[in-house]
């Protein structure tokens, strides 16, 4: 019976990930040069999914034999490939510059000329599990340093985000950071799956296919704000000096001052996914004089006082609406992620949205 089901979770298993593959190979990205590396990296990724699904075909086409030694010799080298495609894609994620097509060929290049000298040698020897256990430890020297790389990459893409729409973006991010880590312990695991029973091997199959499921939906959710991202992380973060240029200019600080009045009536604040710069803009005036207003006339800066204003008003319709829900109202004043909403609102009030809903409720 467990052998039954081992085969029927493989199968099923290829079938999943060559879909999903498929997938990833329709999600539509706008052609455009600043794209370039996250369409290579989506073929990369439909890549990876394949060369997954193609094991699983042929073990079940043999039905289930395999090779023992074919596996443990393979499994590491495969792993390997599978850390190399996500990583790249991931930092592309992040940083949609940083990686060129020259660096990701040198790179797959030495790895691949790398396995290529750890199959020949495995194959060649007896005693082919010393060979296996160098291969191992040369793939988590190379996991360690993707991961200190993605480390630094995901600081400097969070620190673009949040200087460029001056907001807490850790909640766009954290999937990105989430299924790089994710994948890196699957990739260990994996290292050692040729070791498992049968039933440990279908949980194990299962939870990748999972996990790789969840991927394709973020990257399409992804994909489907990517002006979002690249608007940040594809320009080079401006330089603000800490000191002035220029003496404080009485009239256009009025002006400003008036634009800002009215932008609060307006509900200006409310909207989301707005670069402070394109506020500027909109308040007839420049990002650098913007910050230095708030720093020489205003209590806090721009994105705690805003952060404050869309707080209140989220105050006011709960009040007025206690029939809509939490995350309506959030996204009504202008917060991307649920977990920042709740964050600041208990921050700045001292209570959660639903306490504060439930203390409402009840002096009425």
């Amino acid at each position: 019976m467990q052998p039954d089901l081992y085969i029927s979770v493989t199968f099923a298993s290829a079938i999943v990930l060559s879909i999903l593959g498929f997938m990833l190979l329709g999600i539509r990205i706008k052609v455009e040069e600043r794209t370039v590396n996250l369409r290579l990296s989506r073929g990369l990724l439909s890549l990876a999914y394949f060369m997954l699904a193609l094991p699983a075909f042929i073990e079940f086409f043999f039905e289930g034999e395999r090779n023992v030694m074919f596996v443990e010799i393979f499994t590491p080298a495969g792993a390997t490939v599978q850390s190399m495609f996500f990583t790249f894609a991931l930092l592309t994620f992040l940083r949609p510059i940083y990686v060129t097509r020259r660096q990701m060929l040198w790179h797959v290049t030495i790895i691949f000329g790398a396995i290529f000298l750890y199959l020949i040698a495995a194959l060649s020897v007896n005693h082919y599990h010393y060979v296996i256990y160098i291969g191992v430890a040369a793939y988590l020297c190379l996991l360690f340093i993707y991961a200190r790389l993605f480390r630094k990459k995901y600081a400097m893409s969070l620190r673009q985000l949040e200087e460029y729409y001056d907001e807490d973006e850790q909640g766009r991010l954290r999937w990105v950071k989430n299924g790089f880590y994710a994948a890196l312990s699957l990739g260990i695991i994996a290292t050692v799956s040729a070791y498992f029973p049968h039933s440990m091997y279908i949980c194990f199959t299962i939870a990748y296919i999972v996990f790789y499921a969840w991927f394709v939906v973020r990257f399409f959710n992804y994909a489907a704000k990517v002006d979002f991202y690249l608007s940040a992380t594809t320009c080079e973060p401006e330089q603000l000096p800490s000191e002035r240029f220029a003496e404080n200019d009485p009239v256009k600080e009025a002006r400003l001052r008036d634009a800002l009045e009215q932008w609060v009536l307006d509900g200006g604040y409310t909207q989301g996914e707005i670069s402070t710069e394109e506020v500027a803009e909109l308040l007839g005036t420049d990002l650098r004089f913007l910050r230095d207003y708030f720093r020489d006339n205003m209590s806090s800066d721009f994105r705690t006082w805003r952060i404050e204003l869309r707080i209140r008003k989220a105050q006011e319709l709960i009040a007025d609406y206690p029939e809509i829900s939490l995350n309506q109202i959030a996204q009504q004043v202008g917060f991307a992620t649920r977990s920042n909403f709740y964050l600041y609102f208990r921050k700045i009030t001292g209570q959660s949205p639903a306490d504060y809903r439930d203390q409402v409720a009840d002096k009425k």
